[in-house]
């Protein structure tokens, strides 16, 4: 099977809208039913890097949470500290990228912090103008009992770090990153509970060792280190993550090699949604089922799919709140699933045709 990459043509790394092609269509229909068994059990296997970056400025609360509402099984986030010592979420050690200021992080009270928009103009324009640079206790007030928190401590003294983590119980919820061993033996020492991530740019077996010798739970690298070391990883009782990936079919493709968790900015492009976004009514239903789209809102694509995964029905623009569906005489009974494609996800629910 060839494998499909989903495109995303624009810097948020939304899906375009696309004008389908009748063979188009019948390939993404076909590798879609074939891939949403895998998207499933592989979204918990997600990390959204610096949260869904391509969808809102990073390491923000807007990205963090749409990273959520896309059912992510962990964010990752960066760490510096103001001029004050308040743990700050933010990837540079400068201002100059992403918020709208200039000078080092550190040289800033939070307060003055807190006066920079975070919305990252240069990509995102003035749509999240609003956005300020969040803290470790914002961030881990939205994430806890939702998501898994990625740490990356960069440079910063880790006692605070760990005494945050602590006092908020969120031992069991968080992974402390660092390419510093001596740090990472430190943070463990500390607290042999908190869950440490050897980061390396290139791996090798050796890194493997030390991550075991200095009991850390996985190691992270760049998606281009040789894969058979994912069986030495698991040997030595370790986790192994990769990243930075944006390709869905190479997020398959590494999934199914058994790595354990893959980083990207595109979260969008590898979870579906299911919650209940589309109401069917009624479930199972004998002559007419109505399906009802609870947000219209970007919606490009609607079908239904039989068990076989064929195309059966495709509802046109525009999409109205209620669509109604009554099968032909050619229409067998059976399982069907009707998938909604939105510039942000995909959402789907299945029905029975008695």
């Amino acid at each position: 099977m060839k494998p499909l990459i989903i495109p995303y043509g624009n810097d948020s790394g939304c899906l375009p809208c696309p004008k389908w092609s009748g063979m188009f269509m019948k390939m993404f229909i076909s590798v879609l039913w074939v891939l949403f068994p895998l998207m499933l059990m592989s979204q918990e296997k997600i990390i959204a890097h610096r949260g869904a970056s391509s969808m809102a400025p990073e390491n923000t609360i807007a990205a963090f949470s749409k990273a959520i509402d896309l059912g992510v099984g962990y964010i990752e986030i960066d760490l510096r500290f103001s001029k004050e010592d308040s743990i700050m979420v933010v990837h540079d050690e400068t201002l100059d990228r992403t918020p709208n200021g200039s000078g080092k992080v550190n040289q800033f009270t939070y307060q003055e912090l807190k006066g920079f928009s975070a919305g990252y103009a240069d990509k995102f324009g003035s749509g999240f103008e609003n956005e300020k640079i969040p803290t470790l206790f914002e961030v881990l007030t939205l994430a806890k009992g939702k998501v898994m928190v990625s740490i990356d401590v960069k440079n910063s003294p880790e006692t605070p770090i760990i005494e945050q983590i602590e006092k908020m119980d969120m031992i069991d919820e968080v992974f402390l990153m660092s390419y510093n061993i001596e740090k990472l033996k430190r943070i463990i020492n500390s607290n042999q509970e908190i869950r440490t991530v050897l980061l390396k740019n290139t791996l090798t077996s050796i890194d493997l060792e030390t991550a075991k010798e200095i009991g850390a739970f996985a190691v992270s690298t760049s998606y281009i280190s040789p894969i058979y070391l994912v069986k030495k990883a698991h040997d030595k009782n370790l986790e192994l993550w990769l990243g930075i990936v944006n390709d869905p079919a190479k997020v398959e493709s590494l999934l199914g090699q058994n790595v354990d968790a893959v980083l990207t900015n595109h979260p969008q492009l590898m979870t579906m949604d299911t919650e209940k976004q589309i109401v069917v009514f009624p479930n199972p239903f004998f002559k007419e089922i109505k399906i009802s789209l609870l947000n219209t809102e970007n919606v490009q694509s609607v079908f239904i799919l039989n068990a076989k995964g064929e195309l059966v029905q495709e509802f046109k623009k525009p999409f109205p709140s209620h669509l109604f569906w009554e099968p032909g005489t050619n229409v067998i009974k059976g399982l069907y699933l009707i998938y909604v494609i939105s510039d942000e996800r995909i959402i789907f629910e299945k029905f029975l045709y008695l």
